[in-house]
């Protein structure tokens, strides 16, 4: 069935070709997964001022651009010494782009012509009141590890690799526990879907390397 969306007519339509490379390689850059960047979401000025303009609150079009000014940055002396006073807005073709951008990927949503976030930005003072929930949920772990400790012990008497066991299991519980989650409508149950075709490939390539390698 032809898609029908406001999408559609920015959709890659030619033929896709994933190259022959490893599966611990990410497919986008073919660059190790552990090798550290900047999120492409941040990575440019207009779509994090938007993302931290829409973190107060819902806005129109107009209000996002009202809000977006730029000034360069000084190239022969220190910031904090001068403060530039030029400052520039971008034009309102570049903000739809940006937007749409975004919402392609699920990050912000219109609503009664009203932009406005699907996740939670947190600032500063957030984060710290959050910190005590986070060591809520890391000792309540703790506590169930330990009460199952010497039953995974006794299953695993023979084996020499009970820390590397554990590590398996925490990060296989991770999984079942967002799946656990979204059963009881705890958290959002709409998949990112280029993620998830992007996971899929990244899959089967991992199980042909190993039909091949092993």
């Amino acid at each position: 069935m032809k898609e029908n969306t406001k999408y559609h007519d920015y959709l890659f339509n030619g033929k896709i070709v994933v190259d022959e490379i490893q599966p611990w390689f990410e497919f986008g850059t073919g660059k190790p997964w552990d090798d550290s960047e900047i999120p492409w979401v941040l990575d440019n000025k207009v779509r994090r001022e938007i993302l931290i303009i829409l973190s107060d609150g819902s806005k129109t079009l107009k209000e996002i651009r009202d809000k977006i000014h730029f000034s360069p940055k000084p190239l022969l002396i220190n910031q904090e010494k001068y403060n530039p006073k030029i400052k520039y807005q971008w034009d309102e073709a570049t903000i739809q782009n940006h937007l749409m951008n975004l919402e392609w990927y699920n990050l912000i949503k219109v609503k009664d012509n009203k932009y406005e976030l699907t996740f939670p930005i947190f600032k500063k003072k957030d984060m710290s009141n959050l910190e005590q929930y986070i060591l809520q949920f890391a000792n309540n772990w703790i506590k169930v590890i330990l009460n199952t400790k010497e039953h995974l012990q006794k299953a695993y008497a023979n084996s020499d690799n009970y820390p590397e066991i554990l590590e398996i299991l925490i990060d296989k519980a991770v999984g079942k526990l967002y799946e656990l989650l979204k059963e009881q409508n705890l958290l959002p149950n709409e998949p990112n879907l280029k993620a998830l075709w992007a996971e899929q490939i990244r899959a089967i390539k991992f199980e042909e390397w190993l039909k091949k390698a092993f």
